[in-house]
């Protein structure tokens, strides 16, 4: 399979070519199917030896295909254990002003270096969480009211 980058070879940024369309869709497929029963998978060298791929690669590697086949280029970042506010922000898919307005408030934690602020990612992630409970919560709440209005749910 081979793909095209935005800049070097050596660069993060990927995007998929246009004959590799059928085989992402069908890696695709399998990788949901994996993810979505929990199975394991293992991958297997030209030498037959074989490792088992973790849950945490396959959701990956399904997240990375996924963005592929609907044409997107994939730019693959790691982040450190903390994170600037831009970065955060980003995760978090908010504005930066908005994230800051949360690290004032108390609602993520976060401490200063200097006069930056840094936030570690696992309070960020813990946010995402909550903030994605709540929003389930919200939405079974007016799934809830709406069957009990005259006529149900439509």
């Amino acid at each position: 399979m081979t793909t095209t980058t935005a800049k070097a070879p050596d660069d993060n940024l990927l995007r998929a070519a246009s004959a590799e369309v059928d085989a992402l869709d069908a890696l695709l497929d399998q990788l949901q199917n994996l993810s979505h029963e929990h199975r394991a998978a293992q991958l297997r060298g030209a030498d037959g030896t074989s490792v088992e791929i973790p849950p945490t690669a396959i959701r990956a590697l399904e997240l990375l295909v996924q963005g592929l086949t609907h044409g997107q280029a994939i730019s693959l970042v790691t982040h450190g254990s903390e994170l600037t506010t831009q970065e955060a922000a980003e995760l978090l898919h908010v504005s930066r002003p908005h994230l800051v307005k949360l690290l004032d408030d108390g609602t993520i934690d976060h401490y200063r270096v200097g006069t930056h602020r840094r936030v570690r990612i696992d309070d960020v992630l813990a946010y995402r969480e909550r903030r994605a409970g709540i929003r389930r919560e919200k939405l079974d709440e007016l799934t809830r009211l709406a069957e009990e209005l005259p006529g149900g749910y439509r």
